[in-house]
């Protein structure tokens, strides 16, 4: 049997993605569904106070986010070229889960 929120992942990737050419390491690029958004992020500074900066994310499902690695390519098509830093822990066991990885602006 299979849950009632199977295939969610995929049509909350549509309604609020977009397209995005990832380079996997390999000489092919592709287009994929995902949802590119600058969260916003607090980091501490030197004096204790906290300064809000934002942060590239990514944001697809777990079959788009496969065979990414670190230092992969992402290109949302705003004008700027991004590279994976690191992919965030998900407890969530679907296979349609929607997997986070944070981002760099590539200079």
């Amino acid at each position: 049997m299979q849950g009632p929120f199977r295939g969610v992942a995929g049509a909350l990737s549509r309604a609020f993605g977009g397209t995005v050419t990832i380079h996997p390491g390999t000489p092919q690029a592709r287009d994929v569904t995902a949802i590119f958004r600058k969260a916003p992020f607090l980091v501490p500074a030197a004096d204790g106070a906290e300064i809000e900066t934002l942060v590239p994310t990514l944001r697809a499902s777990r079959d788009v986010m496969a065979d990414l690695a670190e230092g992969d390519l992402i290109d949302p098509k705003d004008g700027q070229i991004y590279k994976i830093l690191f992919e965030r822990e998900n407890a969530n066991p679907a296979s349609d889960a929607l997997i986070t990885a944070e981002l760099e602006e590539v200079p």
